[in-house]
C-alpha cells in the first residue's frame, strides 16, 4: 500500500529544494516541517530586501554619474546636453515556500526486506518585479535653471563642507575682479586668456593657502540695522513687528531700536565680528552693488596673507558654463601649470587642470565612470596610476564629486517635472 501527505504553496518562478531525507517511524510528524518552510521565508525576506535597496541605490547613483560624464562628452564635441532621470524604482517581491511529505507502508507479508519509508521535501523561492519609472528633464523652468548663473548661497553651503576651496571656485567661477582703488581689473578663469588665467588661478591659490593656515572665513554679513524713524514717529509703534528690538550701543549709551540684518556672502582673511557694526554696514553696501552670482571678497592687509591683498568679487557661472568649461579642457582648451605666488603660504594641491576626464579611442583603463560616444571612450577617477598621483586622483574625484552636488541643486525635482515618465517593468 502507498500513501502520502503533502503541504504544498504555489512555487515562484526559481524553485529550489533544500531538504529530501528519509524517517523512519509513523512517530514522525509533518508540522515541523511547514514550520520550518515559514521559518524560511522568513529569513528570505530581509535578506533579499536589504541585497535590492543596497543594489538599487548603487544603480541610480552609477547612472546618474556616467550621465553627467555623458553630457560632457556630447559638450565636447558640440552637441546639446541632456538629461534624464530616475524619478521612482517600485520593487515586488514574492517570497514562496514549498513542503512535503511522503510515506510509503508495507503490511504484514510484503516483501521481507521491505521497511516502512517516509520521505521530506523542502524548498523556497524568491521572485523579484521592479518597475522603474525615468522622466527625460526638460522644459523652460529646468533650462533656466541649468543656464542662470549659481547664487552665492550655493556657494556659501559648499564651502561650508570642508571642501578645498581651490576646487569650488575653479570649477564655480566665470573669473575674479580685482578692485585697487578706482582701478578695476577683471581676470577670467579660460585658459587662453594665459595670462588672465594665471592670475585667477594664483588668487585662488592664495585662498587655499588662507584656508590651510585656517585664516579664511566664508560667511554672511551680519550687523545691526538701526530704527530709521524717530521714536515719536506714528509707525514707530510697528517696528516690534518687523523685527526691531531694544539694545544699547557699542559704547554703552542709549538704548535703540535695531534689528539683526543677514547680509550678503563675503570671504575674508579675519573674522567679520571683529569689525565695527559700521565698517559691516559699508561692507555690505559694497557687496549689494553686484549680483548675486558675485561674491565679495575683502583680504585686507593687517591680517594673515594681507601681503597679497584682494578686495573685489568672484563671478559665479550657471551649471552649463561649468560643463562646457570642463569639456573644453578635455582637449581644445586644455589648462595649464600655475605656480603659487611668492607671497602665497604652502598648498596641499595644485594640480593642472580642475577636473580631469579622460579620452581615448578604446577603454584602456580601469575607471570609477566611464562611457562612450562617437566611437570614443571618457572616464573619470582612473586607476592604477603611480602613487605618487595619489593626490591628483583624490583631486579629481572631489571635483567630480562637487559637479554632481551642483547638479543635484540646479536640477529640477524629478518628481515635480511636468513631462510624463516612461516606466520600465521587467
Amino acid at each position: 500500500m502507498l500513501s502520502s501527505f503533502a503541504s504544498d504553496t504555489p512555487s515562484g518562478d526559481r524553485w529550489h529544494p533544500i531538504a529530501r531525507c528519509p524517517m523512519n517511524g509513523p512517530s514522525r510528524t509533518w508540522i515541523p516541517v511547514m514550520l520550518l518552510g515559514a521559518l524560511l521565508s522568513g529569513c528570505l525576506s530581509p535578506l533579499a530586501m536589504h541585497r535590492a535597496v543596497l543594489q538599487y541605490d548603487e544603480t541610480v547613483r552609477q547612472v546618474e554619474a556616467e550621465m553627467l560624464l555623458l553630457n560632457i562628452a556630447r559638450a565636447r564635441h558640440g552637441l546639446p546636453i541632456h538629461f534624464t532621470g530616475v524619478s521612482s524604482v517600485a520593487a515586488t517581491f514574492d517570497f514562496r515556500t514549498q513542503a512535503g511529505f511522503g510515506a510509503q507502508l508495507f503490511e504484514n507479508g510484503g516483501p521481507v526486506f521491505a521497511k516502512n519509508f517516509y520521505t521530506l521535501n523542502l524548498g523556497a523561492s524568491v521572485a523579484e518585479n521592479p518597475t522603474i519609472g525615468i522622466v527625460p528633464i526638460q522644459g523652460e523652468e529646468f533650462t533656466k535653471r541649468i543656464l542662470t548663473p549659481i547664487d552665492e548661497a550655493k556657494f556659501d553651503f559648499l564651502m561650508t563642507q570642508g571642501i578645498e576651496p581651490a576646487i569650488i571656485v575653479r570649477l564655480l567661477a566665470r573669473g575674479i575682479a580685482v578692485e585697487e582703488g578706482e582701478r578695476r581689473a577683471f581676470f577670467l578663469n579660460l585658459p587662453h586668456r594665459r595670462n588672465e588665467y594665471a592670475e585667477f588661478r594664483r588668487r585662488v591659490l592664495h585662498l587655499s593657502a588662507l584656508n590651510l593656515a585656517r585664516h579664511l572665513h566664508v560667511g554672511p554679513i551680519e550687523y545691526e540695522e538701526p530704527w530709521p524713524l524717530p521714536l515719536d514717529h506714528p509707525l514707530t509703534t510697528q517696528a516690534f513687528a518687523k523685527g526691531y528690538r531694544w539694545i544699547t550701543d557699542e559704547a554703552g549709551g542709549a538704548s535703540q531700536l535695531s534689528r539683526r540684518v543677514i547680509g550678503r556672502i563675503a570671504v575674508t582673511n579675519y573674522p567679520l565680528s571683529s569689525l565695527s557694526n559700521e565698517e559691516r554696514q559699508r561692507l555690505q553696501q559694497k557687496a549689494e552693488r553686484h549680483a548675486g552670482n558675485y561674491v565679495l571678497v575683502d583680504v585686507r592687509p593687517g591680517h594673515p596673507g594681507g601681503d597679497y591683498p584682494w578686495h573685489g568679487q568672484i563671478k559665479l557661472r550657471s551649471f552649463n558654463a561649468i560643463v562646457h568649461f570642463v569639456a573644453r579642457g578635455i582637449a581644445d582648451e586644455p589648462e595649464f601649470e600655475v605656480n603659487r605666488h611668492s607671497r602665497t603660504g604652502p598648498v596641499l594641491r595644485n594640480p593642472d587642470t580642475t577636473l580631469k576626464v579622460y579620452e581615448s579611442s578604446s577603454p584602456q583603463f580601469p575607471a570609477a565612470f566611464s562611457i562612450t560616444l562617437e566611437d570614443r571612450w571618457y572616464a573619470v577617477g582612473r586607476n592604477g596610476t603611480p602613487p605618487e598621483e595619489e593626490s591628483e586622483r583624490a583631486w579629481n574625484r572631489e571635483a567630480f564629486a562637487v559637479l554632481a552636488q551642483l547638479y543635484q541643486m540646479t536640477v529640477t525635482d524629478v518628481g515635480r517635472v511636468l513631462t510624463p515618465p516612461i516606466t520600465i517593468a521587467k
